[in-house]
């Protein structure tokens, strides 16, 4: 995520690098009537659905990238905290893709106080505040100022919505998101690359300093 005959020409010499991908939704668009800030909720919740041994968040390779996928868009992840992954991931045709560059999700944490909505949307913003190099790059071709991609949830939400509620450690609600999002329209059949990150400048344990480093091979099938 430039500057009429002369002009125009200058234009269509403006090196690939500066133009958008083309299966790249601008800022805002949905897929299905569902927008980035609710794909993000269930990014989540799907994130957080699965057991870790199976989880494709956890996962090194991308052996697992299709557990718990449903639905027109399919979800790539990103990493626990920091991260340098490289996966390969067989996809369905015909499926949009959502994406972290880079995120932060708050949640009640057990044994302290409770926080409103308004405090959990601030404490998943904090972070992003101060993201810094992000970056993205699909089938070779940077995204322009990524920035303008940030999405967050407009209202809280439960993270382990997805859960048997006999299953659950802690209360999931209120929960809120904050990050740097992309939503693809569905890629061609064949191999596809899409790489993603970024990194927080904050000092703070809270994962104040996370770098995120994301490589996917995508066999669209």
């Amino acid at each position: 995520m430039f500057r009429v005959m002369v002009l125009c020409l200058a234009a269509w010499a403006v090196p690939l690098a500066w133009a958008s991908p083309d299966v790249l939704l601008p800022p805002g668009a949905s897929v299905d009537d569902s927008t980035p800030a609710q794909l993000s909720a269930e990014w989540w919740q799907w994130a957080l659905s699965a057991e870790r041994e199976f989880n494709p968040v956890s996962d090194l390779t991308g052996t697992h990238c299709a557990v718990g996928q449903s639905g027109a868009v399919w979800f790539l992840a990103g990493g626990f905290g920091p991260s340098k992954i490289r996966r390969t991931c067989a996809v369905p045709s015909g499926k949009s893709l959502f994406f972290p560059v880079i995120n932060m999700m708050y949640r009640p944490a057990r044994g302290y106080a409770p926080m409103s909505c308004d405090e959990t949307k601030a404490a998943a913003a904090v972070n992003n505040e101060n993201a810094i190099d992000l970056f993205a790059e699909i089938d070779g071709v940077p995204v322009p100022d990524v920035q303008r991609y940030r999405v967050a949830t407009p209202s809280c939400f439960d993270v382990y919505a997805r859960i048997p509620e006999a299953q659950r450690r802690v209360n999931g609600f209120p929960s809120a998101s904050d990050g740097y999002w992309l939503l693809l329209r569905p890629l061609d059949k064949g191999t596809h690359v899409i790489k993603f990150g970024g990194k927080y400048n904050r000092n703070s344990d809270a994962y104040g300093r996370m770098i995120q480093d994301i490589e996917y091979e995508l066999l669209v099938e």
